[in-house]
């Protein structure tokens, strides 16, 4: 009898041991968080690092080519999400976090920072992390003079010059700018349809990968590239000499932070909250190029320089954008981008 007690107690001792060995420990402290590549390394990895140094949680980066792409991988995994958060455009995320088997809502109590955000940057489901507006990068040595307009795009001086973002890419945002400029809306974008036909022999590609795009502008396929400011800073990180203008009108976009229905919400909205902080905010806003969403965080100096003036900012309903972008990108793909 004793030696079957001394037994018992010695498998008692080792299943303890196991469930707390280094290993099961560390993965119960850790959270998957899924972004861009571009946005990881350039401002994420930074934040997530200080996150894990003041708290101890481990943040496990998981790289998405797109949100579509990441959404797409979400849905694989509906039954047992491996990703705790997940980094998406505010279109997207307003169309699908209503999902409440794959999504949780994110509650204001939880965030210490919350009060501190601009207008816009919360919804139930999603809080964004940073902002930015569609901007004109461009090659000052290889344009004939300097660009301030929208207008200025439609010249016949950039013929075979532009990259463009299809409409699938920045929430048809280039459409928008195309039938605001041309007397059009979003309850009327034939005006930004003709628009964009009358551009077709200016743009040398369009686009669905930043990468692709800067890579172009880099080697001097095309001298300009339209795309938010963060485009820029990798592109002048490796001395290429780039110019950034943001127009009348100037569309704002945010990326939002959606809150994935896994065992680990606790431990995600730590990391939520902390990105939102005035010191994330800060970092994200100098490495990034991204306006920062805390009210309190001033944007970096190069940054506020080409950040639009309030006043010539606009924002469009996103529930509009999510009913009719397919049926634009069946437009687009029909009369303009083959």
């Amino acid at each position: 009898m004793k030696k079957q007690l001394n037994a018992s107690l010695m498998i008692s001792l080792a299943a303890a041991l196991f469930s707390a060995s280094p290993m099961t420990q560390a993965a119960s402290q850790e959270i998957a968080v899924m972004a861009w590549g571009t946005t990881w390394e350039q401002g994420l990895q930074v934040v997530a690092d200080k996150f894990e140094k003041q708290t101890g949680i481990h943040v496990v980066p998981v790289t998405q080519s797109g949100s579509a792409d990441g959404y797409a991988r979400l849905q694989s995994m509906q039954d047992a999400p491996k990703i705790d958060i997940w980094f998406s455009t505010s279109s997207l995320a307003a169309r699908v976090t209503p999902d409440k088997k794959l999504f949780a809502p994110i509650p204001d109590a939880a965030l210490s920072n919350v009060s501190a955000l601009i207008p816009g940057a919360k919804a139930p489901t999603w809080v964004a992390a940073y902002y930015y507006p569609l901007s004109i990068i461009y090659r000052p040595t290889l344009v004939t003079h300097p660009i301030t307009a929208w207008a200025d795009l439609w010249k016949p001086e950039f013929k075979d010059s532009l990259a463009v973002p299809d409409v699938q890419t920045y929430q048809a945002r280039m459409l928008m700018v195309s039938a605001l400029t041309h007397g059009g809306s979003i309850d009327n974008v034939d005006p930004g349809f003709t628009a964009l036909k009358q551009l077709r022999p200016n743009i040398a590609m369009f686009y669905g990968s930043d990468s692709d795009s800067r890579r172009a502008l880099a080697q001097g396929e095309v001298s300009v590239l339209i795309g938010p400011p963060s485009q820029a800073k990798p592109l002048s990180d490796a001395g290429v000499d780039v110019t950034v203008v943001s127009p009348k009108p100037a569309p704002v976009m945010f990326d939002v932070m959606t809150l994935v229905n896994t065992p680990k919400q606790a431990m995600a909205l730590k990391f939520i909250d902390f990105v939102l902080s005035a010191e994330s905010q800060s970092t994200i806003s100098t490495l990034y190029n991204m306006g920062p969403v805390n009210h309190n965080v001033k944007a970096a100096p190069e940054l506020a320089a080409v950040l639009p003036k309030e006043s010539d900012q606009v924002s469009f309903d996103e529930a509009k954008i999510n009913d009719h972008v397919a049926q634009w990108n069946e437009r687009f793909n029909a009369e303009i981008s083959r």
